[in-house]
């Protein structure tokens, strides 16, 4: 089956002129109405869409970084509350020598009658590290004792309410007939309030 075109000739075209003039001018001007609104429409609707979807990005971001924080404040609180607990352990001085002689007091038997004998024969500062706010304080303890007071002045350091480490602790067993036989020589790390620089 053929189709066949209907045949122009140049006096029908002449008949419909204004037909064909109407048919113009109304494709002229939907293709300026295109040109003129539709087409600067989609352009701006393709930024405005580019904008949400950047905007979108960073709200996801940003709730990320929520999640994040809200994450790095509990573990800033619970390191908070372990600080405190440290901090109730310091010495409340600024003076290693004040240290030095409270500890003295503290891990001392004196007034004791019980039998563990422990005499403290001297206390040296030996060095002292800087941490933030903080002080480490190594303190060397020379003691007469004997087991008892040895066991006693290691469960003193043990149950203090400061925060004390022995580093090092050497013992020699001397022969005496009566009293200590055991000459101790301890260090201990002890943390302090740092001192103010003057």
């Amino acid at each position: 089956m053929k189709v066949k075109f209907p045949e122009i000739r140049i006096s029908d075209i002449g008949k419909h002129r204004w037909a064909i003039a109407a048919s113009a001018t109304v494709a002229v001007a939907l293709a300026a109405a295109y040109l003129i609104l539709i087409a600067p429409i989609a352009a701006q609707k393709e930024v405005f869409d580019a904008r949400i979807k950047q905007q979108q990005e960073l709200i996801a971001k940003y709730n990320q970084k929520l999640k994040q924080s809200q994450s790095i404040q509990d573990n800033l609180a619970k390191h908070e509350g372990d600080l405190r607990e440290m901090q109730k352990k310091l010495f409340r001085g600024t003076d290693p020598y004040q240290l030095a002689a409270s500890l003295g007091d503290l891990l001392s038997s004196k007034g004791r009658a019980d039998g563990q004998k422990l005499d403290i024969k001297t206390y040296q500062v030996l060095a002292s590290k800087e941490y933030g706010l903080y002080q480490e304080v190594h303190l060397r303890f020379n003691l007469m004792t004997n087991v008892d007071g040895l066991h006693y002045f290691l469960s003193r350091v043990k149950n203090s309410e400061f925060a004390i480490l022995v580093q090092e602790i050497n013992i020699q067993k001397i022969q005496r007939a009566k009293g200590p036989d055991l000459v101790v020589n301890v260090i201990l790390a002890a943390l302090m309030e740092k001192g103010e620089k003057s």
